[in-house]
Formats: structure tokens, sequence, C-alpha cells
């Protein structure tokens, strides 16, 4: 049974894309389905991002579900760090009652390192709980409580993994727990992926679970420095660094080491997608799966 049509394109063998949209920090939906329409129609889905490095945003729910509304495949992240199990399981039921049919579980940021440093943080459950929940209602039709819903939500539930610096054996726990899909945090050491990849596959993760390789669009030098020295659990290389502050159109050779990281994880046994991000640019997402050739 496919709940989504994301689902259904995994499943189907076929290079899936999806691209990152950070919610605005405002109220226009206008800006919001602009930014949309200027990638829908490069990518397979949406990926919201919900309250991405503690900033506060338009939920990500809410967000997803006005897209979804206009006809867009999307994909609602769900944070851990700032709501309990009851909210939590609130808006999954909420999203579902909307059509939101793919939700993808994380820990989420910290509020201490956001725009809103004196809030505090819940975290009344971790990632595993909250995807065992969401799996607990779809296909228990109860509430994580043991409550019984009068109607059972249908979404596919997808996680996080890190490459970078977790071992394949916590996607592993992960997937035992209820995921179906994932994204993995920003890539660009591919040899680094490729070793954790072939764990994943000695494990048998890759051939029930679709993995979808997370690539970040870089357009500076500076940019890369402050994800190398800023972003935890990161791994930046210095000869992509030197590339960047080499370049005389640095855009440019940001969106080329895009495409070369998309063309080189999509190479890999057991990559069955690219999620593409980026930090207030979406613009280039389409020049970079056109550059890969990811949907040719």
């Amino acid at each position: 049974m496919f709940y989504s049509r994301l689902q259904e394109k995994l499943a189907s063998g076929k290079t899936v894309v999806s691209g990152e949209i950070a919610p605005p920090k405002g109220a226009s939906s206008e800006a919001l389905l602009r930014v949309a329409a200027g990638i829908g129609d490069s990518v397979d889905a949406l990926n919201l991002t919900d309250n991405q490095r503690g900033l506060g945003r338009m939920s990500a729910m809410t967000a997803a579900i006005f897209l979804r509304q206009n006809g867009y495949e999307v994909v609602a992240q769900m944070t851990c760090q700032h709501r309990n199990r009851i909210a939590l399981q609130a808006d999954a039921l909420g999203g579902a009652a909307c059509g939101i049919t793919n939700l993808l579980a994380m820990t989420g940021d910290h509020p201490k390192i956001g725009d809103h440093p004196e809030a505090k943080n819940v975290l009344d459950v971790n990632s595993f709980q909250l995807i065992k929940t969401l799996r607990t209602m779809r296909d228990q039709s109860t509430f994580e409580s043991g409550t019984t819903l009068s109607v059972a939500p249908k979404y596919f539930v997808g996680c996080v993994a890190n490459p970078n610096i977790e071992r394949a054996a916590r996607l592993e726990r992960k997937v035992k727990y209820g995921a179906e899909f994932v994204q993995t945090q920003i890539i660009f050491d591919i040899s680094k992926f490729a070793e954790w990849m072939h764990d994943v596959r000695l494990l048998g993760i890759h051939v029930a679970t679709p993995i979808m390789a997370g690539i970040m669009v870089i357009k500076s030098a500076q940019s890369a420095r402050f994800l190398r020295d800023h972003l935890p659990g990161s791994r930046v290389p210095e000869s992509l660094i030197a590339r960047m502050e080499a370049a005389t159109d640095p855009e440019a050779e940001g969106i080329s080491i895009a495409a070369e990281l998309c063309q080189a994880a999509m190479g890999i046994e057991g990559v069955r997608g690219i999620h593409l991000m980026t930090v207030g640019w979406t613009k280039a997402i389409p020049l970079v799966v056109a550059r890969a050739q990811l949907r040719a």
C-alpha cells in the first residue's frame, strides 16, 4: 500500500529529488508559494523545515498543508525539541486530515542556538520514540498512550541520518522503530558517505528503506567555512573550501560542486535519491537538478 506519491516514486526505482524550503519568518502565504513555484517543477517533493537552527518561523505543518492544497507533494518535518508528545500527535493528525502524507521525524535544534535562546527546550520524546509513535497511530489506530483513535492517519514516515558522525547501526535502530525512508544530513565528503553506505548495505537497510543523500548548495567560501565551523556533525573538506576560494564565479562553482556530489552519490549502490538544501538560495536548486541531470 502506498500512502503518498513520494513513497510510490521511491518504490519505482527512479531517481527521486526533494528540495528543502524554510517557511517564512512571517504570515505571508504568497511568499511561501512564490518560493515553492520557483523549484516545484524541478523536484518530486518539497521538504518544509521545522524551526531549523532554533529560529522562529511559520509552522512547518501549516506551510506543508498550504502547499499541499496548492498541488505540491510535500514532506513535513516534525522535530521533538519544541513540542511534547501530545502536541506532536495533534500536529500529525491535523496534517493527515489536510492531506499531508509524508512526515520526517527529527530531534531538531536546541532553542539556545536560535533567536529565542531563553525558550524552554521540551524534548519530551526523542526521534526514535516519535517514529514509533507515528507508526503506532497509523498501524494500530491508537495514540502513544494506548487511547483508540476514531480514524487512523495515513502517512509515510521518514527519518534523518548523519553519515558524517553516526554509525549505520543507529539508522538500523530507527528502521526497527518504524522509519520507512531516510534523508541524510549534509554530505560533502563522498568517500566517507560511501563507507557509511557500505555498512548500510551490510545491514540490508537499503533494500526496503529508500535512502536520499542530502546535498547542500553553497554560494561562497565563507558559507563553506561557516558550515565547517558552526554546524555540528558536518564534514567539509578543506579541498572544497580551497576550490570555492579559487573560483572566479563562486556561485557557479557552488552549483558545479553540488551537481558533482549528486552524481557521485547516485553512483553509490543503495542511494535512491537526492535531498537538496540551501541557505536562502532555493533558486539554485533547479540549476543543480539540471546540471546533474537528476530528472533526465
